[in-house]
């Protein structure tokens, strides 16, 4: 193993300031704590930005993954977690920091952005994609990573930049779906329940089913199918907590028709993944797991419903066009989302 990048730690300190940026394999336990706490609180922090991610985001594809800590003046103002791609275990010039790097403030970015691009180059890294998860100001944001010679790297099948939220104080439990914007919701959860489907809160085990509608989803779209690492890596992330993140199955005639997998990062709760069998029915088949998703989300704090993303403007392609017209159905509160934005050293 490569143990040359396991940590590497610089201070730099003037008359007014003191800055301490590190960049390690692992951290120790105050950098862990400092890490965690911050990327949960701050504004622009994400869950595939935690430490809990990490073995999810390195069992999809061949990365190595690298944590990214700044403080100025003993307070944290930036961390990223930065995958750094290899080629049978040997590590290559590329590196993608996925919804990152992550601020409070965006007026820390550019400092933040310095640090990190100066930690990737001692360690070989010539090649830097960000994608700061920013939804208030997307275009301040982008003019930033402009300034700072990134460029904007956004395509249609890249990692959304739109997406739809739910306000879950709005909810009321006892007849969580009757306001009028969500009669679509309502409509649909009856037309499911008078089929006969069902819907209930997943265990590890019905991953399996998970796993066999995915995997008929990736191979229909010409797509690798995942290693079952992967998959482990879900079930430890999605199960190991009750109010980090949730499964819901859908059921007909005794059969798993969806699974949808929901995680929760601070306030907001967001639709992750999910996969359904290729089988036409009379009702949707994802919409009774979305409510019941929706309700688990109220019920463990989360004051936000994201849906996961909706395609750009102008995506051509039909399938992500009826994926979003049936989150429609729950939210028509749009954000925009900061792009990808990419620099070569």
């Amino acid at each position: 193993m490569d143990t040359t990048l396991d940590l590497s730690r610089i201070g730099l300190r003037g008359r007014e300031s003191a800055v301490e940026a590190s960049f390690a394999a692992a951290l120790s336990p105050m950098d862990a704590r400092d890490y965690d706490e911050f990327v949960t609180k701050a504004r622009a922090g994400h869950y595939s930005q935690s430490r809990a991610w990490a073995s999810v985001a390195e069992a999809a594809k061949p990365v190595s993954p690298y944590y990214f800590l700044l403080r100025k003046n003993g307070r944290v103002i930036g961390a990223a977690l930065v995958l750094r791609a290899k080629i049978a275990g040997v590590p290559l010039p590329l590196a993608q920091v996925e919804r990152g790097p992550v601020v409070d403030r965006i007026e820390d970015l550019p400092e933040v952005l310095e640090a990190l691009k100066s930690a990737t180059l001692r360690h070989g890294i010539a090649r830097l994609s960000v994608m700061p998860y920013w939804h208030t100001a997307p275009a301040e944001v982008g003019q930033k990573l402009a300034a700072l010679g990134f460029t904007d790297h956004q395509s249609f099948a890249g990692r959304h930049a739109r997406s739809l939220r739910l306000d879950l104080t709005s909810i009321d439990p006892a007849d969580p779906f009757a306001a009028p914007g969500l009669a679509k919701v309502r409509q649909g959860v009856k037309r499911a329940e008078r089929a006969g489907a069902t819907a209930r809160k997943a265990v590890p085990a019905d991953l399996a089913a998970f796993r066999r509608m995915h995997e008929e989803l990736q191979s229909l779209s010409g797509k690798a199918l995942p290693q079952q690492g992967w998959y482990d890596a879900l079930a430890e992330y999605f199960f190991a907590s009750d109010t980090r993140g949730a499964a819901f199955v859908s059921e007909f005639e005794d059969e798993p028709i969806s699974v949808i997998l929901i995680t929760r990062h601070g306030g907001i709760a967001t639709y992750a993944l999910g996969a359904s069998t290729g089988k036409n029915f009379k009702f949707n088949k994802m919409m009774l797991p979305m409510a019941h998703a929706i309700l688990w989300a109220k019920s463990v704090g989360a004051t936000t419903f994201d849906m996961g993303g909706i395609p750009m403007e102008g995506d051509p392609d039909p399938k992500r066009a009826s994926i979003a017209e049936f989150k429609y159905a729950f939210s028509h509160t749009e954000i925009s989302l900061v792009h990808e934005h990419v620099r070569w050293f």
